[in-house]
């Protein structure tokens, strides 16, 4: 496939960041550029964990401690499909362990009695989503990508757990009280412009939005029904979003452009 390269400029908070991102030449879905967008992801939080530093707070995650991979973790349709298919192209039998891992954990959210509520999300109301995500935290599910407490798709993993980083100590994240989690901030977060960007239906009142431990199903019943459009396009469409949020990453500016 042809593609394309363009530099592009941000502002982020004071500073000026550039790279260098690579695309199809052509029309092409969200699904197709998410690479473009854990781009984007990294250099944010290489950015953030900097700042971070500078103000003497340093990021205490590290390889071993899976505390947060027992969260509910929320991922945009665009990434849950990524996530199905990522699955399917497993070679076995690490296939059918890692299926049997997230049919495992739906059996336990259906025994909890919570599963049907993350099946019907759209219902949702503001005051429910904290307390389904602690009942979720006290089930202790791991996530199905979790072997010895590391994430075995690491390069692969969602955005929202690139974005997720704490330099609080790491121990306060197997039992989290409030003030005890220190986060580090970002200037936007790049999973909800995704998520809002790659949405199939109309503007939601909440960030569309699928459980990672329900995404090969989900995918398998909702494949990518839209239209190619032009990368270009498409990136943009995720930047004005990412643009929303007050003080986030201006629009990006484009640079040279190579075939």
């Amino acid at each position: 496939m042809d593609q394309v390269s363009l530099r592009v400029g941000m502002t982020v908070w004071d500073d000026e960041v550039e790279m260098k991102m690579t695309f199809p030449a052509g029309p092409a879905r969200l699904e197709s550029l998410l690479p473009v967008f854990q781009q984007v992801a990294n250099s944010l939080v290489d950015l953030a964990e900097k700042r971070a530093a500078a103000e003497g707070r340093v990021v205490s995650c590290r390889k071993g401690c899976g505390a947060c991979c027992r969260q509910l973790v929320p991922i945009g349709e665009i990434e849950a499909r990524q996530i199905g298919r990522l699955v399917g192209d497993l070679p076995e039998p690490r296939r059918q362990e890692v299926r049997a891992r997230f049919e495992r954990a739906r059996e336990r959210l259906a025994e909890a009695g919570i599963l049907s509520a993350l099946e019907k999300r759209e219902g949702f109301v503001e005051d429910e989503i904290a307390p389904l995500g602690l009942a979720y935290f006290h089930l202790g599910i791991p996530c199905p990508f979790l072997e010895e407490e590391s994430c075995s798709i690491h390069a692969d993993r969602p955005i929202i757990c690139r974005e997720y980083l704490v330099t609080s100590p790491a121990v306060n994240c197997a039992d989290p009280k409030p003030g005890t989690i220190d986060q580090v901030e970002l200037p936007g977060k790049v999973w909800t412009a995704l998520a809002r960007a790659g949405s199939a239906g109309p503007p939601a009142r909440f960030i569309p939005w699928v459980p990672l431990v329900l995404a090969p199903d989900w995918a398998a019943a909702h494949p990518d029904a839209s239209e190619p459009r032009p990368a270009e396009e498409l990136v943009q469409s995720v930047f004005a979003e990412l643009a929303r949020r007050k003080g986030g990453p201006a629009p990006p500016v484009a640079g040279g452009r190579t075939g």
